[in-house]
């Protein structure tokens, strides 16, 4: 069933923004809610979420964190760890559909509202990005929705569909999501992406760049081939090709695998 979450007037976020800024994590727990006087639902598109399903979203994402030291200010592997298990919690739990997920006023609901602690915790500086939606390939739980959300993998006969997250950092998944009129709005493309990034033997000094070269390939590519009509083991060899080249552009080396 499709819902429709609450969202947040743009002038009340940046208000709490503002008013949370110097708050602890303690304190923003305590004013953690499920509701604001300043929220407001779209049109139409679906039934409106019960507080329930809101509630249940919180004590997830909540205990994902805690487990990871919650309250206290989480290491790169914390964050890390916490990213790839709240991003399943919000792809499989969350029923949050694509038509709401690119609206910035949802997802600062989420992280002002319902989950401020968690939001400070993870990203203490609190940045507009963020927290406020302005640019949801960045906001604390909108970029690892989308993330779960192109990641999902129901074709390969995986037990844990969402396997594919560890795959990528949040650098590397940026680089591709920032493309996504033409790259990361194509889960089709972007798993096979991650398919055959995992077969090869990448030496981490160069795995920016090789990236960095190989998409720009697929653009070039995109021009003229349609990606999302071609078969997974089609594309796959596809795409092989073009990390293959990139790799001895980038390194100077025949072939990493």
């Amino acid at each position: 069933m499709a819902y429709l979450y609450p969202r947040l007037l743009p002038k009340a976020a940046s208000g709490l923004r503002e008013e949370y800024l110097n708050r602890s994590v303690e304190h923003l727990r305590e004013r953690a809610g499920l509701s604001h006087p300043a929220m407001f639902y779209a049109a139409t598109g679906g039934a409106r979420l019960p507080e329930q399903r809101l509630d249940a979203l919180r004590e997830a994402v909540l205990a994902c964190a805690t487990d990871r030291g919650y309250p206290t200010k989480p290491g790169r592997k914390q964050a890390a760890s916490f990213d790839i298990e709240a991003a399943t919690i919000l792809g499989r739990d969350s029923d949050i559909i694509p038509a709401e997920a690119v609206a910035g006023d949802l997802w600062a609901f989420l992280s002002l509202v319902v989950l401020p602690d968690v939001a400070a915790w993870r990203f203490p500086d609190r940045h507009r990005d963020r927290v406020l939606g302005t640019d949801v390939t960045r906001h604390v739980f909108g970029r690892l929705w989308w993330r779960a959300h192109l990641l999902y993998d129901d074709e390969g006969g995986r037990e844990d569909l969402y396997a594919s997250l560890s795959v990528f950092g949040e650098a590397a998944f940026d680089q591709i999501y920032a493309r996504r009129t033409s790259i990361g709005g194509s889960p089709h493309l972007v798993r096979a992406i991650v398919r055959v990034w995992q077969e090869l033997d990448v030496p981490p000094d160069v795995e920016r760049a090789l990236l960095r070269d190989f998409l720009k390939r697929v653009l070039r590519l995109n021009a003229f081939m349609s990606f999302d009509s071609l078969l997974a083991e089609v594309l796959d060899e596809e795409l092989g090709v073009l990390f293959r080249e990139s790799f001895a552009a980038t390194a100077g080396a025949s072939s990493p695998v």
